[in-house]
């Protein structure tokens, strides 16, 4: 856009200033009627000064105008060129420009994201950091209700080893005691035994005595029977003579 207007000054510049300015003269100048012979420069100068003759007055109908130089091509083709390498240069500007913006906006959105990542990581910290610290009084919580379990649990225990060593002693005292019983029974029941083992000798004894002793009442009876039988056999002669029994004592 700037290269054309620029283009199209220039091509106005030229148009207007380019070709050779026409000076407008008067009906009455000199030049305009021949009236511009110069005597010096005839060839009848016979080296007498001759005056010049001056022209009448002028009757100009319009305005003169100085001739100005022409603008060459290569002039015109430098201003294009520098015109260009300006368009270009802006245009280049305008590149950067643009560039610098889209990395503003590019730095801006990353920024962004980085604050956003930064905020959601300090929350998400916080709340780690906060779970952490809910978890540590949990922990703590239950390291003291274990311990207070621990604690009631010894004490159960202590209670229950007392309660057991009570039981144990009372179980000891009474073992102890059908001890003392079941050993004073089987002594009674020894000195019974040999009170029968010794009242069942002693019958035993008598018993052996009696049939010893009718053992003995026996034979003197038989011996008798039979003593009695002789007699009858020889009643004759044994009537006559007297008769004798031996009796024994405890008969």
């Amino acid at each position: 856009m700037y290269f054309k207007q620029i283009l199209t000054i220039n091509l106005l510049f030229n148009v207007i200033y380019g070709s050779n300015t026409v000076v407008k003269r008067g009906l009455l100048e000199p030049a305009f009627y021949g009236a511009d012979f110069n005597s010096f420069e005839s060839d009848g100068y016979n080296g007498v000064a001759t005056l010049p003759v001056l022209p009448p007055p002028q009757l100009t109908f319009a305005k003169h105008y100085v001739a100005r130089p022409g603008i060459s091509p290569g002039e015109i083709a430098t201003a294009i060129q520098a015109a260009k390498e300006a368009s270009s240069l802006v245009m280049e500007s305008q590149r950067r420009v643009q560039e610098a913006k889209e990395a503003v906006l590019h730095q801006q959105h990353i920024a962004s994201q980085k604050q956003a990542h930064a905020a959601l990581a300090l929350q998400k910290t916080e709340a780690a950091a906060a779970v952490q610290q809910q978890e540590a009084k949990a922990a703590a919580t239950s390291l003291v209700l274990a311990q207070q379990r621990l604690a009631q649990a010894k004490s159960e225990v202590a209670e229950h080893q007392k309660i057991a060593a009570i039981k144990e002693a009372h179980a000891a005292a009474v073992i102890q005691k059908s001890a003392s019983l079941a050993a004073a029974n089987i002594q009674k029941t020894d000195d019974a035994a040999r009170k029968l083992n010794a009242f069942q000798y002693s019958g035993a004894e008598a018993l052996r005595q009696a049939a010893s002793t009718k053992d003995g009442s026996l034979s003197a009876t038989s011996a008798a029977v039979a003593a009695a039988g002789n007699a009858d056999r020889y009643s004759s002669s044994y009537f006559s003579s007297p008769k004798f029994v031996a009796l024994q004592p405890w008969g």
